[in-house]
């Protein structure tokens, strides 16, 4: 099982002590790597901080579907005609 998982207009969360979260979508207000192999993420959501071991591209892509880093929707964009 992924560590979050969507669920309706929720996320469900399972922190490294096997804990489960029930977030609501609309309150996670941030996400940031935990270290510099990007394969864990702190979620903020209602001023708590939660670790979980999946990468920050999977969770984004369960809160926004559809939508890419700023990294990645850069390099799929056509180049500038002028």
């Amino acid at each position: 099982m992924d560590a979050v998982q969507r669920v309706g207009s929720y996320l469900q969360v399972q922190d490294e002590e096997g804990c489960r979260h029930l977030l609501r979508v609309s309150a996670v207000q941030a996400l940031s790597d935990t270290d510099p192999l990007r394969n864990e993420t702190f979620i903020t959501a209602a001023g708590r901080t939660i670790r979980v071991p999946q990468s920050l591209d999977a969770i984004v892509g369960l809160i926004a579907p559809g939508e890419r880093l700023g990294a990645d929707a850069e390099a799929a964009e056509a180049p500038w005609p002028f």
